[in-house]
């Protein structure tokens, strides 16, 4: 248990709270009977989001088709909502009780394995070699350490996707999406002329900003060699040109008036509330967007509404059709469970919930599997879900920052960034503060 010490403040406080609630409560239960398999599942996917959610409704697809096709296997299952989830399986792994198979974002993958949480796939999914090599290319690094798979990722896809009023930007002169800065500054001058801004931004709850902006217009100025080169400690700086000119980007966005003005204060809920009401001509957000424009906007929001990504900057060293994407969660094995009949049945259960048969379903929902669903009906998707689809298939995936960056680094940015948008830091000195934070990281025992 001296390992576990380390885990996350949240995880110490929470286990307080929740330990009582946790799975210890159906270890009994959850035991296996004669020749009976009891899996313990806890996830925050919903029953309630079926139809809605194209994770959710491939994920229990599967996971409903295994259990008719293996009744013997009884299965104690929960679903959590997202900030239930997160609050629970923090408490229940800083108390060791966590159930058989859970939900790791791919953020906490580093510290569910240094403390020995998780189990090591790699062995169970050689043995499965068609549904393990089906996944697309990096789909599986964020779930894994030191050359170990630890979690089977479930959607993937990019973080940065513009969706834009395509009418809108026409009555302004443009034909399509500014495929340069200038031109994006230029469209957000003849936009605010009309009372509308060019983009809609909600950062309310901290992390979008980092998810869907930093992390893809770091990667257009520095390249991904920038970002490699600050995660493994070769000599990249926060404080180096390219990171700073990102953040200085967005910042002269915000001074120029061509965001919403309670950006910090909006969720993401708001944010695209304010595209569908026609206050902003754009929104940038992830491929999960796609469904909500289809959904829930106006029929004239959702017949003008197209896709792009953020132009390519001068002298960038980074592809300008590239996006921060890539599978942010995934499926974990608790590192109690031993090889045999249960480790075996819980990897067919991932499988018929992630692999082929789900991936397609989830393609034709509108969403973007881990796992390539290869041909699919591409007739059954709306036009904004097919091109945020194709955007997604077409573009170069690269890091998402909150996903491997240090949680301690994580909170300075996100809170820092916060900061910067409203004018009360520069960018200089949010650069220099995470720097801090980064040494202070590498610099641990």
């Amino acid at each position: 248990m001296n390992k576990r010490s380390f885990m996350l403040g949240l995880m110490v406080v929470a286990s307080s709270v929740l330990s009582a609630c946790g799975s210890g409560e159906n270890e009994e239960s959850a035991a296996e009977s004669g020749n009976t398999i009891t899996i313990s599942l806890m996830h925050r996917y919903q029953e309630s989001n079926i139809g809605k959610s194209p994770e959710d409704t491939a994920v229990l697809d599967g996971l409903k088709r295994f259990r008719e096709d293996y009744p013997d296997i009884e299965i104690i299952e929960e679903q959590l909502q997202n900030e239930d989830y997160s609050i629970k399986a923090q408490a229940l792994a800083a108390a060791d009780d966590m159930p058989d198979v859970f939900i790791v974002p791919g953020s906490w993958m580093t510290n569910f394995v240094d403390n020995e949480i998780v189990l090591p796939l790699d062995k169970e999914l050689d043995k499965r070699p068609e549904w393990r090599d089906g996944y697309r290319a990096g789909t599986l690094d964020a779930g894994t350490r030191e050359g170990q798979i630890y979690g089977i990722p479930i959607a993937a896809g990019p973080t940065h996707l513009i969706y834009y009023n395509a009418d809108l930007f026409a009555s302004i002169g443009y034909d399509q999406f500014p495929e340069s800065w200038p031109d994006l500054m230029d469209a957000g001058d003849k936009l605010a002329e009309k009372g509308i801004n060019l983009f809609s931004y909600g950062d309310k709850s901290k992390g979008y900003a980092m998810s869907s902006w930093i992390s893809a217009l770091t990667d257009r100025i520095n390249g991904p060699e920038w970002t490699e080169s600050i995660l493994n400690g070769d000599g990249a700086k926060f404080t180096d040109e390219g990171f700073i000119q990102g953040i200085s980007i967005m910042s002269e966005l915000a001074k120029a008036g061509y965001l919403n003005k309670d950006l910090n204060s909006v969720d993401n809920d708001t944010m695209v509330n304010y595209y569908f009401e026609g206050r902003s001509a754009a929104f940038v957000s992830g491929i999960w967007s796609a469904m909500n424009i289809v959904n829930n906007a106006p029929d004239e929001i959702k017949a003008s509404t197209r896709v792009a990504v953020f132009p390519g900057v001068e002298n960038g060293l980074g592809n300008p059709l590239s996006s921060s994407g890539g599978a942010g969660v995934y499926y974990s094995v608790n590192s109690g469970v031993e090889a045999g009949e249960k480790l075996d049945a819980i990897m067919t259960m991932l499988e018929y919930m992630t692999g082929s048969d789900s991936a397609k379903l989830m393609a034709e929902v509108g969403g973007f599997p881990a796992y390539d669903p290869g041909d699919f009906d591409t007739g059954k998707l709306h036009p904004v879900a097919l091109a945020a689809y194709e955007a997604s298939a077409a573009a170069d995936a690269t890091k998402i920052f909150d996903l491997w960056f240090d949680a301690s680094i994580v909170e300075v940015l996100n809170t820092g960034i916060q900061g910067v948008m409203a004018g009360s830091r520069t960018p200089e000195q949010l650069a220099e503060e995470t720097q801090q934070a980064y040494e202070t990281f590498l610099n641990q025992p």
